[in-house]
């Protein structure tokens, strides 16, 4: 992670997407027991039996990936979005009040907090890990709650998602983009992604359908 403490995004011109890595590998083991499944009733079920478990197979492995593989941070000029599920908050700078990572990466703003899945608090094993490079050179406003948290080392999920937003923070903070305080609404715009809720529910129906309509031989 020192390569991401030594070349951050810069403010007012890139941006950047961050994802679990646990996640991510979790997903893909999954998806190949699920793949074993499938090649498994392929070569012995009928026909009606694989139309009956299919569907419950491929609405699991899509819960997976909307769990572990779909939530991401995005920290850009326009502010931080923060992808849960079937969900998109968008927080613009100026809204952010406070920066935590005791349980995740947490952005507290007047209109409430935002938790972040995929940048949860890292394991004990994992701050047995860090190193001593590992807590220098973060940002300030990384100390302002006194001592760092396990959370806050960058090679955590949680670590890595705050120092981008804290050093982007403090970039536009310096070069006096938020010196002005004025939020539009609450900051915080919240929608509901369409095609992911779309699709669960499509996934959902047949899975259910399957198993009530398709005979158990």
């Amino acid at each position: 992670m020192t390569g991401a403490q030594d070349q951050p995004v810069r403010a007012t011109t890139d941006s950047t997407t961050l994802r679990s890595r646990f996640g991510r590998v979790l997903t893909v083991i999954v998806w190949a027991v699920l793949a074993v499944f499938i090649a498994g009733f392929v070569v012995q079920l009928e026909g009606l039996q694989l139309l009956r478990y299919t569907p419950v197979i491929l609405l699991m492995g899509y819960i997976v990936w909307l769990l572990l593989w779909s939530p991401s941070v995005t920290i850009a000029p326009s502010g931080v979005t923060v992808r849960n599920l079937v969900r998109n908050n968008v927080i613009s700078w100026p809204a952010i009040e406070r920066i935590d990572t005791r349980f995740a990466l947490t952005l507290f703003t007047k209109a409430g907090r935002v938790t972040a899945w995929s940048a949860p608090a890292p394991s004990r094993f994992a701050t047995y890990s860090a190193t001593r490079a590992d807590l220098t050179r973060l940002p300030e406003s990384t100390y302002a709650a006194g001592a760092i948290r396990p959370s806050d080392i960058p090679n955590s999920d949680s670590g890595l998602a705050a120092l981008y937003v804290r050093r982007y923070w403090e970039q536009l903070r310096d070069a006096g983009f938020l010196a002005s305080g004025v939020i539009e609404g609450t900051g915080v715009v919240t929608t509901v992604l369409r095609r992911e809720t779309i699709l669960l529910v499509v996934l959902a129906v047949l899975a259910v359908a399957a198993i009530l309509l398709v005979p158990n031989r």
